[in-house]
């Protein structure tokens, strides 16, 4: 079954996003911020990341740089989830960090994260059988 890590500091849209994905077969993991989404890395390895970029304590463009630059995780596939669309910038470096796609929270958004994750996820699959030997490998060594 396909993980998804849901990164939102908001409880209601955490609670309501990995939900939703839970409806849809996948089984979810949840985390208030960027720092708490770096520790759950480290105990399950998810298919996908759902994230918001302003958060406290580590922002998404923070978690998402630091992704980028671990070889065990630098290809997880990223969703971001914002409801900032005026935050131009983030959502530029973001992009240039290599999200897979952008949503913007509203009435569409639901619809929008099924559709993406549902082509994403089976691609992410793939790739976590080649990275979970490495990552238990690197974890007793």
């Amino acid at each position: 079954m396909s993980r998804i890590l849901v990164v939102d500091d908001s409880s209601l849209t955490r609670h309501c996003v990995a939900r939703l994905l839970e409806q849809a077969g996948y089984t979810t993991t949840a985390a208030a911020n960027g720092k708490d989404a770096w520790v759950t890395l480290y105990t399950a390895v998810p298919d996908l990341i759902v994230l918001d970029l302003m958060m406290p304590q580590m922002d998404g463009l923070t978690f998402l740089r630091l992704l980028r630059h671990n070889h065990f995780w630098n290809d997880l596939p990223v969703i971001v989830l914002t409801g900032h669309a005026d935050e131009e910038h983030m959502l530029d470096q973001a992009r240039a960090l290599g999200v897979s796609d952008v949503i913007f929270k509203g009435t569409s958004a639901i619809d929008q994260l099924l559709v993406r994750t549902e082509k994403l996820v089976p691609v992410a699959s793939q790739r976590r059988v080649a990275r979970e030997p490495r990552r238990a490998m690197a974890t007793h060594a």
